[in-house]
């Protein structure tokens, strides 16, 4: 039986808990059987939503992002030249939109499974499979919720977007949604795995950097004819790490972050080395990145003038000439705890779940920061096992999956009433 039979087999209206459960394990276990790790079975996956989608009667619209625009913001080892889509569904009326986002690619899957990443297999109620966790469970939650809303015409817009690539930044997926399509939603709630009881509001922000160090190149035979880049890096690199250290630990966050750690920003320096490449070279040029994360505080300017600054401060005094050469660079998010969307969230979860959730900042990035950038209330709150992303054996507590669908139509009834 195809997973589209299936589906049809039960009515909408009809539709319990266990039902809306069922529904979104099919589809689970479905999305997973496709590879989609940058722009491989895109079109597949996307494919298939909208097929199980529009069989419930759930307007479906794709917009394929232009070429010329992955091609200026993909790099090379993203495959730009392979195709990206955004789906966009929708089911009720009104003046205001609730938003479901999710992101349907997925990290590769990288060895020591003991099952095959991309065979979704069930064991003890927990569902394994590359994405289970982040984030096709959480795309599941809310196409359950969609569909049980497909017939019931609820008095707010309600809205799912699918997106690609959040895992190489989002400017191609959620990026082009908000900045290049308009998209304008009163409210969004990120499926992504934050844990039953906790929304992340916000996120750090990062700064990528290149710190480059600059001598003379010369054979290796003659070191005397050259200015060695790389002994020059050293003296420099602890100068640079040590002073900005100190100055980073007089700052400290304000907010509630998901680990109290990242309540401060952080510099990790080494990631990335540059060098000429071979050993009979006296090295006229070499390099090494740092990545910088800022707390909400802070925004992305006023952190590179501060970089600036320690860098011509350093050159001043060592002699050594420098250049910072920024990589990537993203504001942190956040949204009010006293914002409608934080508030509705918020007492769904009491009152489906018992619970009552923090509000933290998180502290990696997501696809907030594109909202946030354009005014508008998102959170992040989905299904998934804490921890297991990006991992070997990521799973998704099945038990779990039918809770967040559950609050999910909570939250639909609480905004209809704002």
């Amino acid at each position: 039986m195809s997973p589209i039979t299936l589906l049809k087999a039960c009515s909408v209206m009809s539709l319990n808990s266990k039902k809306l459960t069922e529904f979104a394990v099919k589809v689970l276990a479905d999305s997973i059987k496709y590879r989609t790790v940058l722009g491989e079975d895109y079109e597949e996956l996307v494919d298939y939503y909208r097929e199980v989608l529009s069989s419930y009667g759930v307007h479906v619209t794709i917009h394929r992002v232009p070429d010329e625009y992955l091609k200026k913001n993909l790099r090379v080892q993203y495959n730009p030249s392979k195709p990206r889509y955004i789906l966009i569904a929708r089911v009720g009326s009104g003046e205001k939109v609730l938003q479901f986002n999710g992101h349907y690619d997925v990290v590769p899957p990288g060895s020591d499974w003991r099952t095959n990443p991309f065979e979704p297999v069930i064991i003890e109620n927990k569902l394994y499979g590359r994405g289970s966790s982040d984030m096709k469970g959480g795309i599941a939650a809310f196409l359950a919720a969609m569909v049980y809303y497909a017939e019931r015409e609820p008095s707010i817009v309600l809205e799912g977007v699918l997106v690609p690539d959040e895992e190489i930044g989002g400017l191609t997926g959620t990026g082009y949604l908000v900045r290049e399509l308009g998209s304008r939603p009163d409210w969004v709630v990120i499926a992504e795995p934050s844990g039953l009881d906790n929304v992340y509001v916000g996120h750090r922000g990062n700064l990528w950097f290149m710190v480059k160090i600059y001598g003379k190149q010369a054979h290796g035979s003659a070191p005397w004819l050259g200015d060695n880049a790389f002994e020059k890096m050293i003296i420099y690199a602890k100068e640079f790490i040590d002073k900005y250290r100190i100055k980073l630990s007089t700052k400290k966050s304000s907010f509630e972050y998901e680990h109290p750690e990242a309540s401060k920003p952080t510099i990790t320096p080494g990631g990335l080395l540059i060098s000429p490449g071979a050993v009979n070279i006296v090295p006229g040029m070499v390099g090494f990145s740092v990545d910088r994360r800022l707390i909400v505080e802070e925004n992305i300017e006023e952190v590179f003038n501060e970089i600036r600054e320690l860098a011509e401060s350093i050159s001043g005094e060592t002699g050594i000439q420098s250049e910072i050469e920024v990589i990537e660079a993203s504001n942190p998010a956040y949204t009010s705890l006293e914002s409608t969307i934080v508030g509705s969230l918020g007492s769904s979860i009491e009152e489906v779940l018992g619970l009552k959730p923090r509000f933290t900042i998180c502290t990696g990035g997501l696809d907030l920061r594109y909202y946030s950038e354009a005014k508008i209330e998102a959170v992040a709150y989905g299904p998934g096992a804490i921890g297991a992303a990006h991992k070997p054996n990521e799973y998704i507590d099945l038990l779990d999956l039918e809770k967040v669908i559950n609050v999910y139509v909570e939250l639909v009834r609480k905004l209809e009433s704002q």
